[in-house]
C-alpha cells in the first residue's frame, strides 16, 4: 500500500511546527493519494489524530477526488484541503516516535498522525515502505529541550491544533468509498499517557475519547 502519489516528489522536509524535535527526521515527502490512504489507516488500529480546526463552514464532510472519497467525520475535513504528505520519526525522552504530517499547497501543515503502542506497526510499515528514500533513511533526530520549548509556545501562539485518539473505518459504496473515525473500544495507559504527552509538546488541546466528534 503507498499512500504516496508518485508522481511527485518533493526534496526535503514540510514546512512544520508542533513537535518537539530540531528538526524531525523525513524520510519522504509525496503528493497525497487520498484514495490508497482511505484504504491504509483501518489497518492502523488506534492512533493520535492531530488537526488544525477549520472555521464552522468547513466541517462538514467533503468530497476529494483522484478517486472519490468522502470524509465522514469533522476531524478528517482538513484532508481535503492536503495536497502533501510526509513520513516522519524522531527519538524524544518518551522513546522513538513516528507520524504522517499532511499539508496544503501552500505548506502550511494541516494535520499530523501519530503512532501509539496500541497502533499496528506492521500495518504502519507496510504503509510507509514505499515513502523511504532509496539510499537509505536520514539519521533519526534527537530531542532538543530549547526547541521542543519555543515549538510548543509557537504552536500555542498560532493555536488552533485539536488532537483526539482515532481508530479509522472505511465503507465501500459502488461509486465512492467513506472515510470515517471513531474514538477506540479501549486505549491501554501507557497509549493515553504518550498521547497526552504529544499533545502537550504540540500545544495541542486533547479531546476526550469519549466524544465521538
Amino acid at each position: 500500500m503507498n499512500i504516496f502519489d508518485d508522481t511527485r516528489d518533493i526534496d526535503g522536509p514540510l514546512p512544520n511546527e508542533g513537535p518537539p524535535y530540531s528538526p524531525p527526521a523525513v524520510r519522504t515527502s509525496r503528493g497525497l493519494d487520498l484514495a490508497r490512504l482511505a484504504d491504509a489507516l483501518p489497518k492502523l488500529g488506534t492512533v493520535l489524530w492531530l488537526e488544525r480546526r477549520l472555521p464552522a463552514a468547513a466541517l462538514a464532510p467533503g468530497l476529494r477526488s483522484r478517486g472519490v472519497v468522502l470524509l465522514d467525520h469533522p476531524a478528517l475535513a482538513v484532508l481535503a484541503r492536503c495536497s502533501d504528505v510526509s513520513a516522519c520519526e524522531a527519538v524524544t525522552p518518551n522513546g522513538p516516535r513516528e507520524w504522517l504530517a499532511f499539508a496544503s499547497d501552500d505548506g502550511e501543515p494541516r494535520a499530523k498522525l501519530f503512532l501509539l503502542p496500541d497502533s499496528d506497526y506492521l500495518a504502519w510499515d507496510q504503509m510507509t515502505a514505499q515513502c523511504r528514500s532509496p539510499t537509505g533513511d536520514a539519521p533519526v533526530s534527537r530531542w532538543s529541550a530549547h526547541a521542543a520549548f519555543l515549538r510548543s509556545a509557537l504552536a500555542r501562539i498560532a493555536g488552533g491544533w485539536r488532537a483526539r485518539l482515532l481508530a479509522f473505518e472505511q465503507r465501500r459504496l459502488p461509486w465512492l468509498c467513506t472515510l470515517d473515525a471513531r474514538p477506540p473500544l479501549r486505549i491501554s495507559l501507557l497509549g493515553l499517557d504518550l498521547a497526552r504527552a504529544i499533545a502537550r509538546d504540540e500545544g495541542a488541546e486533547l479531546v476526550s475519547p469519549l466524544h465521538a466528534a
